[in-house]
C-alpha cells in the first residue's frame, strides 16, 4: 500500500507535466495562437510537489491499513443468517390447476374436437406469502422475537433474516424457533443445543434447504 502512495505522488506530477506539454503543442500547431517559450522543467519544483502530494496520501494510507472491529477482544459473537420463502397466504397450487386444466382439455378435445386450452385460473391464484418469524431464546431469555416480510413486488419470495448479537463467552443453552405458516399456528422448524463459545467465536444459526432443518456452525 505505501509503495502505491509512493508511486501514486510520483506519477500524478508527472502526468501533470505531459498533459501540460502536450497542450503548449497543440497551440503551437494553431496558427492563430502566439508562440510561447517553452519553459524548462522544475525538478526540484517536481520533487517539491511530488513530496506533497505524499504528505496529503499519507494519513489515507496508514489508516486504510489499519484494522478495526466493533468486538472487544473478550466478547464472542451469535448470527442468525439465511433466507426462508414462508407459506402461501392462499394455498393455491399452479400445478394442480395447469393438471386438472389438462385433463378437461384431453376429454372436450377427444368429445369434441374442438376446445380451447383455459388456465385462467392461475391468474386468480395469490402468490402472496406469510412472513418468516424467528424467536431466539439464549438460556432461556428471548432475544429475538421478530417478523421478516417476503421480498418481492407480489410479496412472493424469500424473507431475508439477519440478526447480530454480542455476547459474553461460556457455555450457553440456544434455541431457535422459525414460523413459516402464518399466526397462531405452531413453529414449524425448531432447534436447540448447549454449545460453549471462546473469545472472538462466532455461531451461526441457519437454514439447510437440503435437510430441512435449523443448524448451527
Amino acid at each position: 500500500m505505501w509503495i502505491a502512495g509512493v508511486l501514486l505522488a510520483f506519477i500524478l506530477p508527472v502526468i501533470y507535466i505531459v498533459v501540460k506539454e502536450w497542450r503548449s503543442k497543440k497551440e503551437s500547431e494553431k496558427g492563430d495562437a502566439p508562440k510561447k517559450k517553452k519553459e524548462p522543467i522544475s525538478y526540484p519544483a517536481l520533487g517539491r510537489l511530488t513530496v506533497l502530494l505524499f504528505i496529503l496520501l499519507a494519513p489515507a494510507l496508514y489508516f486504510s491499513d489499519v484494522a478495526y472491529t466493533f468486538y472487544k477482544p473478550e466478547d464472542a459473537g451469535f448470527k442468525i443468517a439465511f433466507k426462508h420463502t414462508g407459506r402461501r397466504v392462499t394455498d393455491c397450487e399452479e400445478a394442480d390447476i395447469i393438471k386438472k386444466a389438462g385433463e378437461r382439455y384431453r376429454k372436450e378435445l377427444k368429445d369434441s374436437r374442438q376446445v380451447k386450452m383455459n388456465i385462467g385460473g392461475l391468474a386468480h391464484c395469490p402468490r402472496e406469502r406469510f412472513p418468516v418469524v424467528v424467536e431466539f431464546y439464549m438460556d432461556d431469555k428471548k432475544m429475538l422475537d421478530k417478523a421478516y416480510a417476503p421480498t418481492g413486488f407480489k410479496k412472493d419470495m424469500a424473507s431475508y433474516i439477519y440478526e447480530e448479537f454480542i455476547i459474553e463467552p461460556g457455555l450457553h443453552k440456544f434455541s431457535a424457533k422459525l414460523y413459516r405458516s402464518g399466526p397462531n399456528t405452531p413453529a414449524d422448524y425448531t432447534f436447540e443445543d448447549t454449545v460453549e463459545l471462546k473469545s472472538k467465536e462466532i455461531k451461526v444459526i441457519r437454514f439447510d434447504e437440503k435437510s430441512g432443518m435449523l443448524l448451527m456452525n
